[in-house]
């Protein structure tokens, strides 16, 4: 859990866009909605902080490369920007988007490796090329591509397999972990004193121990990343030659609607929607930037 505070600068929307890719959303077509339905009647079995990490991480997305193309909404207080993005991952290498308005023409291309951050703004002719410090230090996160990734698929960020202390419950029909501190989101403490509230929660659904929720919290400032996930499907698979040859290509269920609600000295609310997803897809990452464009930053 961290601070999630949004630092007010001409470029934080371009950032503010690219964790809108890491994050992905909903779909118009016609497959079969695996979310399960609502219960009239909710009784489930106890189960404990191990087991549930256990089901959890069984049923991860499992993936070698991801594309998909997104419709995305963001609303900073009460201003919304549409959008579109054109989306492809490595699993555990490569992000890489292309983000288009209405008309269809890319205005910022991005991409990030586990060591690099980059982007280009075709609008004014600059680019910024980092490291994830400065992502970081904007958002005052502790941000990677693997934190990136995992949000975007809906996959939870890993704090499952540290050496922390959790803790199980059942809310809403829905089975919970929450744990007091988290290595990758800085730990929530006072000075010399531990705070009582779980700094992370994850909500998980009864039969298919997907993630359906996943709040980060920081008590000192009240910010708060509240992430939801729902309308899971299959993706697209890939036949014949498009696919890699050394995946096997399981099963892969990840959600399509997903809403992000950060707060903190502004409220920013990312609604993404996917229209399309495939999975193990031979993919290419085209990155150049321009000669004549300008650096943003040092």
């Amino acid at each position: 859990m961290d601070k999630f505070k949004i630092v007010k600068n001409r470029y934080f929307l371009f950032f503010s866009l690219f964790l809108s890719y890491f994050l992905l959303f909903s779909s118009c077509r016609t497959k079969k909605n695996l979310q399960p339905g609502k219960i009239a009647k909710c009784k489930l079995d106890y189960k404990s902080a191990k087991t549930l990490t256990s089901l959890l991480k069984q049923h991860q997305a499992e993936y070698s490369t991801f594309s998909g193309k997104v419709k995305t909404n963001i609303i900073i207080d009460d201003k919304g920007t549409d959008f579109t993005v054109a989306l492809r991952m490595k699993k555990d290498s490569i992000i890489w988007a292309s983000i288009s308005p209405a008309l269809g023409i890319e205005v910022v291309r991005f991409i990030a490796t586990k060591d690099s951050i980059k982007f280009i703004d075709r609008l004014h002719n600059r680019f910024f090329a980092g490291e994830y410090d400065t992502l970081s230090k904007m958002l005052n996160a502790e941000i990677d591509l693997e934190i990136l990734q995992s949000l975007l698929i809906g996959n939870s960020v890993e704090f499952y397999e540290e050496d922390e202390k959790l803790r199980s419950g059942i809310d809403s029909c829905q089975y919970t972990l929450g744990t007091i501190r988290k290595r990758k989101w800085r730990k929530v403490m006072k000075k010399g004193k531990e705070l009582k509230e779980p700094a992370q929660n994850i909500w998980m659904h009864d039969s298919t121990f997907k993630i359906s929720r996943i709040l980060f919290r920081e008590f000192e400032t009240n910010r708060e990343f509240d992430a939801h996930f729902e309308n899971f499907q299959n993706v697209d698979l890939p036949t014949g030659q498009t696919s890699l040859p050394e995946v096997q290509n399981n099963q892969v269920t990840i959600p399509f609607i997903l809403t992000y609600v950060i707060k903190a000295d502004k409220i920013i609310t990312i609604n993404l929607e996917y229209t399309k997803a495939s999975a193990n897809k031979q993919q290419s990452f085209p990155f150049t930037i321009p000669e004549g464009y300008e650096k943003i930053g040092k």
